[in-house]
């Protein structure tokens, strides 16, 4: 879009013309009332040297270096009233003005968060209550890093952060599990076991015992936590610890090909009431899902009624053949009281040389312990569930970034994650996938994909909140 356009006559004997202008992608934009990420605007000018100011103290704007990016940084606007101010941007006799609008301060509206300063993905506790990650930087010395664990209370908007604690004490490099009782697990990448971080700034490792051992989820009201550990067969076995006492949980009879365990069980996630474990058979790439109903009885297989196996005769020899429900290391793949598993639905088949695999997503219901497989969006991935059957699929299998939501109700699609959000929650979000909502449904929690250098992706956590 073009503004401000001005021929002038540069030299009288070569007779050239300089066009001056100001072209902008964005002329006008709004924020929230708070806490909003800054807008970038991009800016192609003549003279290249472009200026901008802003009418507005509670407006930024700035030109980055010598970019030809704007950015635009608003205050956060603490009374009910809707403002407006503009921005000018001048580059010779051209200029052209961008209208801002900025909603007034709404507390019953939901919040949306993105969480794009932390380190990696968040972790978010079972009632919706509290989100937990961590950030780093180099100390002077150029050599040590320091870590600062966060708390977020989404009910209070609260940021807790902690530290800075030395990597010569700690390497933090993954957030693994946020409690109810403000508990941040995060692990130790380099020393092994993990850093458990509370509200009040304690802080101790756990599991730093020579088994490996991971915690992968806790109950809401702390009682349960559930994971695994390497144990003396060499095989990875599922825990289960009640008021911090260990338990072992049984394993099947034998793996997801019907065959011996190579690798073992991992329990990997519980439902928020803490009546149901899930967890994966990983050897290999199988990932075949399994769930504890009753903690001291075996596991079942989750989707029992649709899995197939079988023997085939292949050129290279026999081979074990599944279709069954798997998931891999998520860990919020379970409903709050237990009543959904998501999961996709894999088909295994012989074709030419290779074994030839494909996968939709699919929702398990342990109270009738029937399988809802949803083939409507091609390849696919059940990434969450609501415990009144809401479900939230991811479209393809690795690197999700976008999704759709479904009825198992009524076997409806609801549009797309952003549609649904908007229409149930009145907000605008991004691209991206639901990777939890809360018993009451007044917490969404999410990630959504951000380019880096290099043509690299990052992924990153986002919720929407009704407190």
């Amino acid at each position: 879009m073009r503004g401000g356009v001005l021929s002038l006559l540069v030299s009288c004997n070569e007779n050239v013309v300089e066009e001056h202008y100001v072209k902008l992608d964005q002329i006008a934009c709004s924020f929230y009332g708070y806490d909003n990420d800054p807008i970038e605007i991009h800016v192609d000018a003549s003279p290249a040297k472009w200026e901008v100011v802003s009418y507005a103290s509670w407006l930024e704007a700035t030109r980055n270096g010598e970019s030809d990016i704007l950015t635009i940084t608003a205050e956060d606007n603490n009374s009910e009233y809707e403002r407006s101010a503009t921005v000018l941007v001048t580059a010779g006799s051209a200029s052209r003005e961008i209208i801002i609008t900025q909603l007034g301060y709404m507390p019953d509206m939901p919040n949306y968060r993105k969480l794009s300063h932390l380190n990696d993905c968040a972790a978010v506790s079972p009632s919706g209550r509290f989100v937990g990650g961590f950030t780093h930087k180099i100390a002077a010395d150029e050599i040590t890093f320091l870590f600062y664990p966060e708390i977020i209370d989404v009910y209070t908007d609260e940021r807790i952060v902690l530290g800075p604690y030395s990597s010569d004490e700690m390497m933090l490099t993954q957030t693994m599990v946020m409690s109810d009782s403000g508990q941040l697990f995060i692990c130790d990448g380099q020393n092994g076991g993990y850093w458990i971080f509370d509200t009040d700034g304690n802080y101790y490792v756990f599991g730093r015992d020579g088994n490996d051992v991971a915690v992968q989820a806790t109950s809401e009201d702390g009682r349960y936590w559930v994971g695994y550990a390497r144990m003396d067969d060499g095989l990875y076995h599922p825990l289960l610890w009640d008021n911090g006492v260990m338990h072992e949980l049984k394993m099947p009879e034998s793996n997801y090909r019907d065959r011996e365990f190579m690798d073992g069980v991992m329990a990997r996630g519980i439902s928020a009431d803490g009546s149901i474990i899930y967890g994966t058979s990983w050897d290999g790439w199988d990932m075949g899902m399994l769930y504890w109903e009753d903690f001291a009885d075996e596991p079942k297989w989750v989707g029992e009624d649709v899995r197939k196996v079988r023997t085939e005769e292949a050129s290279w020899g026999t081979e074990v053949l599944v279709d069954g429900v798997i998931c891999s290391a998520e860990l919020t793949k379970i409903s709050p009281t237990g009543k959904w598993i998501a999961g996709s639905y894999r088909r295994e088949m012989l074709g030419g040389d290779q074994i030839v695999t494909s996968q939709c997503a699919a929702f398990y219901n342990t109270e009738t312990e029937k399988t809802t497989i949803v083939e409507d969006y091609g390849e696919s991935t059940g990434t969450s569930v609501t415990d009144d059957g809401i479900a939230f699929i991811g479209i393809g299998s690795l690197g999700i970034s976008t999704g759709v939501v479904y009825d198992l109700n009524t076997n409806t699609g609801l549009g797309s994650i952003e549609e649904w959000v908007q229409s149930n929650y009145g907000i605008k979000i991004p691209q991206g996938a639901i990777n939890y909502v809360n018993a009451d449904k007044s917490m969404l929690f999410g990630t959504f994909m951000t380019p880096l250098p290099g043509g690299y992706m990052r992924f990153q956590s986002f919720y929407v909140s009704n407190h």
